[in-house]
């Protein structure tokens, strides 16, 4: 599938945004991140939030931006 760049760039921003202020955070809590990232900076998005949320967070693990692990259930955190 293909992202618009621009689209690309809101998602990865409110994922990293979301990811570097919290320790470990499941997929759920990354969306919710999004919808406040969103939510602060005042942005409409009429797609649907969790499937470019998921879509994006892939591309970032396969970049190694971010890890995703199991502790217990499947975490997110930026890569060290």
């Amino acid at each position: 599938m293909n992202i618009d760049k621009d689209t690309y760039d809101l998602f990865s921003k409110a994922i990293y945004h979301t990811l570097k202020k919290s320790e470990p955070l499941t997929f759920s809590q990354v969306v919710e991140g999004i919808y406040d990232c969103f939510k602060q900076q005042k942005t409409k998005f009429d797609g649907s939030v969790e499937w470019y949320a998921l879509t994006v967070r892939n591309d970032l693990h396969a970049r190694g931006t971010i890890d995703v692990f199991t502790q217990g259930r499947k975490l997110h955190r930026i890569k060290k």
